[in-house]
């Protein structure tokens, strides 16, 4: 070999080696990681935070304080000691889960703060506050990731984290893994990388978060949620027994009502009734996994029509956002299941899918439909401002695939 050739093999094993050591490193038993933030019922005054780590800490605690422009943060913290849920999985290893809810902040605030224990803490991370009365804000809309996560959903978390930087929390309709085992919960975690600890995030389930499946076309159904209540610290204000998966958040003039569709309709069309009847602000918007108006191939889901097209007409409910088909679909606005002019009371009814899995259309609904496509990911982005709310459905490669407008 030439002295020419052996510098270049020189040079190339140098640049190699910082790799092949970066892909060596593993996470420490004790550090925090799949870190998540979580709003609350009072999202003004409150914040939710989970992580975890592989062995147990002892004293973990949620620091954190109000934050500035330089580092002197760090020197005014206050902490709260952390709930602790042992965790053991049959498909991946022991570990340990920390949650711990953030009470008594300022509104309209830029908090840092950082989880674990002395010795093993997270990063410095940031969230701000809700303000206490209306303003505009913006959120994103997330249809079911589900399949090949780490492969083809990464993309759409992080165009969607580029694209609606000014988003105040992300909304999941359910289906966020195909199976909720530990190892697909990993490559979800990691697809969304440090977003998860720095945007806040609100979901139901769907039924693949339950692990039901079709077997032989015999329907499987698992009652438990395996880790949904364990790495997500959601609010416990609806139902009972349907704790952090059927709830209430009131977010800066709207409220938005969160519902497991996969149990329990009737019972929650109730409480709908009731959480409409006292509703607080100018917006309503409902989400839940299985649609109204199917637009995925085959399929009509009328238990949930049955239940709850009632509760939204009564209440005039301005949007329902949904999951489940693999397919995109945007009503016009529609009363007892008939379209009505934009100026009339009625309901707009979106579905949505973030992940690859795609279902071909069915047209059964095409007559009330505005848009339907097949074979496109997506985000949306809503912002509300005043008595406008405009909605935008945005592709990967950053093009507009629909947008409308509501006015009040």
């Amino acid at each position: 070999m030439n002295h020419r050739h052996a510098h270049r093999h020189e040079l190339i094993a140098a640049l190699l080696v910082p790799t092949l050591l970066f892909a060596q490193i593993k996470v420490e038993k004790d550090a925090p990681h799949r870190i998540m933030l979580n709003l609350t019922e009072t999202p003004a005054t409150s914040m939710a935070a989970t992580w975890r780590t592989l062995d147990k800490v002892r004293d973990a605690v949620v620091e954190y304080t109000e934050a500035t422009d330089g580092p002197t943060f760090k020197d005014q913290t206050r902490s709260v000691p952390a709930s602790i849920t042992p965790w053991k999985n049959k498909d991946g290893p022991e570990a340990t889960w920390y949650s711990a809810v953030l009470t008594n902040l300022r509104p309209a605030t830029v908090y840092a703060y950082r989880v674990g224990a002395k010795g093993a803490w997270s990063e410095w991370n940031q969230f701000r506050t809700a303000a206490e009365r209306p303003e505009p804000f913006t959120f994103v809309f997330l249809g079911d990731p589900q399949n090949d996560i780490r492969t083809h959903v990464s993309r759409i978390f992080r165009e969607a984290y580029r694209g609606a930087c000014d988003a105040r929390f992300w909304l999941f309709v359910g289906d966020l893994t195909t199976t909720p085992t530990d190892d697909l919960w990993n490559k979800w975690f990691d697809a969304a990388g440090f977003i998860n600890a720095t945007m806040p995030s609100i979901m139901v389930p769907g039924n693949h978060d339950y692990g039901t499946i079709l077997l032989a076309g015999a329907r499987i159904h698992n009652n438990e949620l395996p880790l949904w209540r364990t790495q997500f610290t959601l609010p416990e204000n609806g139902p009972p027994g349907l704790e952090e998966t059927s709830y209430v958040v009131d977010y800066q003039g709207a409220r938005l009502v969160m519902i497991n569709s996969n149990t329990k309709l009737e019972e929650q069309a109730a409480w709908m009734d009731s959480v409409l009847t006292h509703r607080r602000g100018t917006w309503t918007i409902m989400a839940f996994h299985h649609p109204m108006y199917s637009s995925g191939g085959g399929r009509d889901n009328r238990r949930s029509r049955d239940a709850f097209l009632g509760v939204f007409d009564k209440h005039h409910v301005d949007l329902v956002l949904q999951g489940h088909d693999h397919t995109y679909s945007r009503s016009h606005k529609l009363a007892d299941g008939k379209v009505v002019s934009p100026n009339e009371p009625g309901t707009v009814y979106i579905v949505s899918s973030s992940g690859p899995k795609m279902y071909p259309l069915n047209r059964q609904y095409e007559p009330i439909m505005a848009k339907m496509a097949e074979g496109v990911q997506l985000y949306q982005t809503i912002r509300i401002d005043g008595s406008t709310l405009q909605y935008r459905a945005i592709t990967p490669t950053g093009r507009t695939h629909d947008e409308f407008e509501l006015k009040k």
